[in-house]
């Protein structure tokens, strides 16, 4: 039944997957970065469209369970899979899992958790479907920055980053200026969550980060369903570095 609300939650988001794909059309290889992966939905959607071209997908999650949600994706040598976290260092930090709904609010950022209004109706919703509710369970996870990475696996290039990470994004921003500095990223596709009375402040941050990185903002969309019975807010954003930009 969880899976299946997954799923159905899913249909309400915005897809960018072909029009990033269109604003690539001209790259012959493809290097993606699924950040946030959790079942590769993001991923089996570009790998549906891009027919005939070479393709490299790096993987990443922290949810013990994703790994064999991606069994199927993992078959691929094209494919690898990180369980490791993203984020502004390298080391270790606490992961907050969402027991009663591993799909959202699972994160390093603790602010899914902390929102009683988010948490309470989600589990009164859950409870409404006879499912059975859990609470958050705390456990320490790897870390390390994306420049880190790169380096170390000698990528040359990143044509699509998808980061969704439940709050921790300007964390994980913080690991890339290396990358984001030697022009190596193309597309990047960020979901962005805070508080409602703080979302304006952390978009800015954000927007601002990336544009003084020379990225400009192409579209951005709500995500309503966060917001619904909350205090949160979240929204997808589209940026494309501007040495591709016409």
């Amino acid at each position: 039944m969880k899976k299946l609300i997954y799923y159905i939650l899913n249909l309400t988001f915005h897809r960018y997957e072909s029009e990033i794909l269109k604003l690539l059309k001209n790259e012959k290889k493809l290097v993606i970065f699924d950040v946030g992966c959790y079942r590769g939905v993001f991923t089996k959607k570009i790998l549906h469209s891009v027919k005939k071209r070479k393709f490299k997908f790096y993987l990443f999650d922290i949810n013990r369970n994703s790994k064999k949600y991606l069994s199927e994706l993992l078959t691929s040598r094209n494919i690898t899979y990180n369980e490791v976290a993203l984020s502004n260092k390298n080391g270790m930090a606490e992961y907050n899992y969402n027991s009663f709904f591993e799909a959202s609010g699972s994160s390093l950022s603790s602010l899914f958790k902390k929102d009683t209004k988010w948490t309470s109706s989600r589990k009164l919703i859950l409870k409404i479907l006879f499912q059975n509710v859990q609470d958050y369970v705390k456990y320490q996870v790897p870390t390390v920055t994306l420049d880190t990475f790169v380096k170390k696996k000698k990528i040359k290039s990143i044509e699509i980053l998808k980061v969704d990470i439940e709050g921790s994004e300007y964390e994980f921003l913080q690991g890339a200026k290396g990358t984001l500095k030697k022009n190596k990223i193309k597309i990047i596709l960020i979901e962005i969550s805070d508080r409602k009375d703080t979302y304006k402040k952390k978009e800015k941050k954000i927007i601002d980060f990336l544009k003084k990185r020379k990225f400009t903002l192409l579209k951005k969309h709500p995500n309503l369903s966060v917001s619904l019975f909350s205090d949160l807010k979240s929204g997808d954003y589209l940026f494309i570095n501007n040495n591709y930009l016409k």
